[in-house]
This record gives C-alpha cells, sequence and structure tokens, in this order.
C-alpha cells in the first residue's frame, strides 16, 4: 500500500511539470488517486477501528478528496469550495482525535504564533477571502494543535499535524502574498505526506489500544 500511494503521488506531482499538457479534469483524477487509496486503507482496517473513528476518517479523507477537485478545477470561483471542504475534512479530523486528555497550552500558542505570522503576511491582499480564510486558519491550526494532546498522539499524527500546515501556509502564501517558484510541487508534496501521517498515525493508535 505505502509503495502504491508512493508511487501516485510522485506520478502526480510529475504530472505537475507537463501542465498545462492535461486537461484540468484528468488532473483532478490523478490529484485524487492518492486520497482514494488512504479512503481503501481505511477500509481494509474497518476492523481494528471504531465504529466512531472510522466513519469521520472516512468523511475527512472524503472532503479532502472533494477539496482536491475543487481545487484542481479551480479558476477562481471554485477555490471557495475547496476552502469550505477542507474546513469540514479538518473538522472531522478533530472529531477523530477526541477526547482531549493531555491540554498543552505550549503547543497551542506556537501554532498560534505561526498562524498570526502567516496571516498578517498575506492579509492585504484578502478582500473578501478575508473571513473563510481567518475561520480555516483557526480550524487547521486546532487540528494540528489536537494532535499533540489526542490519547490517540503518536509520531505520525504529530507530524501529520505540522506538515499539513506548512503545505497550506505555502499554498496561502503563493495565492496571497508572493509567487513562490514550484509552489505546486511542495504544496502537493507536503500535503500528500501530511494526509499519510494523519491516517497512518489513527490507525497506528488504534492498533495500540486494541
Amino acid at each position: 500500500m505505502i509503495i502504491v500511494f508512493l508511487t501516485l503521488s510522485t506520478f502526480y506531482i510529475a504530472l505537475l511539470l507537463l501542465q498545462p499538457a492535461l486537461p484540468q479534469p484528468f488532473m483532478a483524477l490523478f490529484k485524487t488517486l492518492p486520497i482514494g487509496l488512504l479512503i481503501v486503507m481505511v477500509l481494509k482496517a474497518r476492523s481494528q477501528l471504531q465504529n466512531r473513528t472510522f466513519i469521520t476518517l472516512l468523511l475527512a479523507l472524503s472532503f479532502s478528496a472533494l477539496g482536491d477537485v475543487l481545487l484542481a478545477l479551480d479558476t477562481g470561483q471554485l477555490f471557495i469550495g475547496g476552502l469550505a471542504a477542507f474546513f469540514v475534512s479538518h473538522g472531522f479530523y478533530i472529531i477523530t482525535m477526541l477526547p482531549i486528555k493531555n491540554w498543552r497550552l505550549d503547543v497551542v500558542l506556537l501554532y498560534l504564533f505561526l498562524a498570526i505570522i502567516v496571516f498578517c503576511l498575506f492579509y492585504p491582499n484578502l478582500n473578501e477571502m478575508l473571513i473563510p480564510v481567518l475561520f480555516y486558519m483557526l480550524v487547521l491550526t486546532i487540528m494540528a494543535s489536537f494532535t499533540w494532546m489526542t490519547d490517540k498522539s503518536n509520531g505520525f499524527l504529530v507530524l501529520g499535524g505540522a506538515v499539513f500546515v506548512i503545505s497550506d501556509s505555502i499554498l496561502g502564501l503563493n495565492r496571497f502574498y508572493l509567487e513562490i517558484a514550484h509552489a505546486d510541487i511542495a504544496i502537493m508534496g507536503s500535503y500528500y505526506l501530511a494526509q499519510f501521517c494523519l491516517v497512518k498515525g489513527f490507525l497506528q493508535a488504534t492498533s495500540k489500544h486494541k
């Protein structure tokens, strides 16, 4: 499964170098294949997962796939839809991590500090996207912080949350602050790593609890 995931992820990232050689619908399809494989991983692990964890993980990945499609087809109007899909996805990841038993104020403050710095950089260019981006950054910060504080916490979860923050920070800076060379490569490479680590972390945590 890991080899197939790496192959699909690498294939899509390689396709980015060929744009606009392939039509957007094909790019959207290939973009979602690695996430589809993660869904298959969760389905195969059904017997070892609690019902809530199984359902919320599937929903988190499904909304991520929807967000991938909307952002891949984005001509400007669909960005808000993609942002909303990932907002919901992070919400389901947060639910999967409940209950929180080890509150870490230092972690929350660190992620808030980083979020404020990034937000200040692209704030002047947000315009009508101000409120959606603000709420998205809030839910992303909560999700990443909770990876440290959930009773399911492990190295994979913590890494997944941190790398997701990095991926979305690059995306936001590239869109609202300053165009970054090969940003799409960095965004997708870190995004696929983050999603894999989150799923792997949840599956590993469940195995420990059995």
